[in-house]
């Protein structure tokens, strides 16, 4: 007679994971918790508000380890992973997330990490920020910081400092060198490919892949997608995006040049309706939709289920609507596919990322800021990368005294060595 055994508990499970995370991140892991070991942080109230999986936990550890207390919350009902939640719940941490919401249940939680006061924000879109400009105005006026992990929420920002409303500095970590050129190219690239083939168990070699905006996101979709042998096209409004595009190898067209053969598309805008209501009719018959980009609103999912005569759910995360005559595949029901459909980026990209939002926000605590958006210093962002270098081994050479021109001398009438 055969015992059966229980198995790991969702909160093992979870610690699993983010250890898997801590010894690939030796950034995080090192560097950052030597610069976060100063005090800076200590008693103070830190909302981490970015996917909540493994990577975000892990970071949400090392800044509890510096001393802040951190409350964590999810930046899209879809992508919390129930066991994580445990796990950093066993730890003793502030969660106020729970898998399986829906945006109302989310909406709460972002208030209630609201409610918890905190000094500054780790964002992700923005999400926490403007809920708190909206629905706690008194909390948000006492906000004396935030570090925003993405393209769309930047750009919420900006848009909330040109009007002269934003009380406090912001720091974009998406513009640091160390995250848009890695986490948005390499990351996005990599693993929106891996969820949209994982999803649909299609093959990408030889389909025609469309491609909706090229900025960092769009153009590591479009270089993965083309190096697995598909034929890439880009449809994008910005007309240097759009010659980069070109001249990257893709076709550039309009929607009604590229819609009616993609067999794929991607939405990598960071906006709203990428493929709105008046795209549907361009679309062929089984084309896959996936959103790689911020807003859950990238596809006008309502106004495909106005158009939609039936739903069906053929596989796990996919919805398959008809349209007249014609099937259309939404993955993740819209969401981000990378991580709603799939595991999130590389826990390597992720180690770039959180290192630049952790040191954001560790800078933050420690300058006087004017408000408004800022970058890290270039000299941080250096830092960081020289730190992953060195775990990999990898050491650069100085430049030479001999190999730098010396224009005042040149100007005084001097010359150099040819």
């Amino acid at each position: 007679m055969s015992l059966s055994l229980p198995g790991p508990t969702p909160a093992a499970v979870g610690t699993a994971k983010i250890e898997w995370v801590r010894r690939r991140s030796p950034v995080l892991d090192g560097f950052v918790r030597e610069r976060l070991g100063d005090g800076a942080l200590d008693g103070v109230t830190i909302a981490v508000v970015v996917h909540l999986e493994a990577k975000t936990a892990f970071l949400a550890t090392v800044l509890a380890d510096a001393g802040a207390d951190v409350v964590v919350a999810g930046s899209n009902p879809r992508t919390t992973r129930q066991d994580v939640v445990e796990a950093l719940k066993e730890r003793g941490m502030t969660v106020v997330a729970a898998a399986d919401g829906d945006y109302e249940s989310w909406h709460q939680e972002m208030l209630a990490a609201a409610d918890y006061g905190p000094t500054y924000i780790v964002d992700d879109g923005a999400e926490l920020t403007l809920r708190m400009a909206r629905h706690r105005p008194e909390l948000f006026a006492r906000l004396k910081g935030v570090s925003e992990e993405t393209t769309t929420g930047t750009a919420r920002l900006q848009a909330i400092a040109e009007t002269g409303k934003l009380p406090f500095p912001a720091m974009t970590a998406n513009n640091a060198r160390c995250k848009h050129l890695f986490d948005n190219v390499y990351g996005t690239g990599q693993t929106g490919i891996q969820a949209m083939l994982r999803l649909t168990n299609r093959q990408i070699a030889g389909t025609h892949l469309v491609v909706v905006g090229y900025g960092f996101v769009g153009r590591g979709t479009a270089r993965y997608a083309r190096a697995l042998g598909a034929h890439t096209y880009v449809i994008e409004t910005d007309p240097v995006r759009a010659l980069e595009a070109h001249m990257d190898g893709h076709t550039v067209g309009s929607p009604a040049d590229v819609l009616p053969t993609a067999e794929m598309v991607f939405t990598a805008t960071g906006g709203v309706r990428a493929i709105g209501e008046e795209d549907l009719a361009l679309l062929r018959h089984d084309v896959v939709l996936a959103n790689v980009g911020h807003s859950d609103l990238e596809i006008d999912v309502e106004a495909l289920r106005r158009a939609a005569t039936s739903i069906v759910h053929p596989r796990e995360a996919v919805e398959t609507f008809r349209l007249g005559d014609r099937d259309v595949h939404l993955l993740s029901s819209g969401a981000l596919v990378n991580i709603a459909g799939g595991s999130g980026h590389p826990v390597e990209i992720m180690d770039l990322s959180f290192a630049v939002q952790a040191v954001g926000t560790h800078y933050l605590a420690t300058h006087e800021l004017r408000p408004g958006v800022h970058v890290i210093p270039e000299e941080l962002d250096n830092a960081i990368a020289v730190a992953k270098l060195r775990s990999l081994g990898i050491s650069l050479t100085q430049t030479r005294a001999n190999q730098k021109e010396d224009v005042k001398e040149m100007m005084d009438g001097g010359h150099h060595d040819e």
